[in-house]
């Protein structure tokens, strides 16, 4: 086999280990009702965020031999100042995102921007979203699958297929198992682009830091507006 390809197969099949490994770590919700623990769904998307950082960052370790204090490496500030600003605008740019998708799929989704999520803040669930989940996944999607594609694949291809694993986790792959699950493909196909930003961002700063604000602020914004 082309010495090229051998870290695909186990990019990808460690995907697959990602997905399953998260789906499990949220059955904790049954958990949580065997034990009759009133009212966890108050907090479901905490303790989901905060046991899947945790399980990417056990992975890490292990596999990687790298703790907290060795793991976001210096970079110059300008790629988080980067960052931040990419993260805030990519929601607007998936407007013509949106019309390219259309275009493609013959469908006619709109996005609404209504600034109106300011109220969402109130719920402690906003750290997940905000905070752990990014940190988690950027971590694994960039700092150990892109990071180890780059070594045995172009930049190109690096970018290109972690954005597209990553992506995978955000594709409708609940309708293979619910028949009442009607998910589109529309996050899996912006999600795309946004990986390849990370991506890029990660590559040139050499550090997954700029990665981590870029998602936080694509989190933040996507909430707000």
């Amino acid at each position: 086999m082309n010495n090229k390809l051998i870290s695909i197969p186990k990019a990808i099949l460690a995907t697959l280990f990602y997905i399953i490994g998260m789906e499990l770590i949220g059955s904790w919700s049954y958990i949580a009702e065997a034990i009759e623990f009133e009212n966890y769904y108050k907090y479901y998307y905490l303790i989901q965020g905060a046991l899947q950082l945790i399980a990417v960052l056990l992975f890490i370790y292990f596999i990687k031999n790298r703790t907290l204090k060795n793991l976001i490496k210096k970079t110059h500030y300008k790629w988080y100042l980067f960052a931040l600003i990419l993260g805030i605008s990519f929601v607007f740019m998936q407007t013509p995102l949106k019309w390219i998708y259309n275009l493609l799929f013959g469908t006619e989704y709109q996005i609404a921007y209504r600034f109106d999520g300011l109220p969402k803040f109130k719920s402690i669930n906003f750290i997940s979203a905000i905070l752990l989940i990014p940190i988690g996944e950027e971590l694994f999607f960039r700092e150990y699958i892109q990071n180890n594609l780059q070594k045995k694949t172009s930049e190109f291809v690096a970018i290109l297929l972690a954005s597209l694993l990553f992506a995978s986790i955000h594709s409708p792959y609940s309708n293979l198992i619910l028949e009442s699950s009607k998910q589109d493909w529309h996050l899996f196909y912006l999600t795309i682009f946004g990986g390849i930003i990370s991506g890029t961002l990660y590559f040139k700063s050499k550090s997954i830091g700029p990665s981590i604000i870029f998602h936080m602020f694509w989190n933040l914004t996507v909430t707000i507006v």
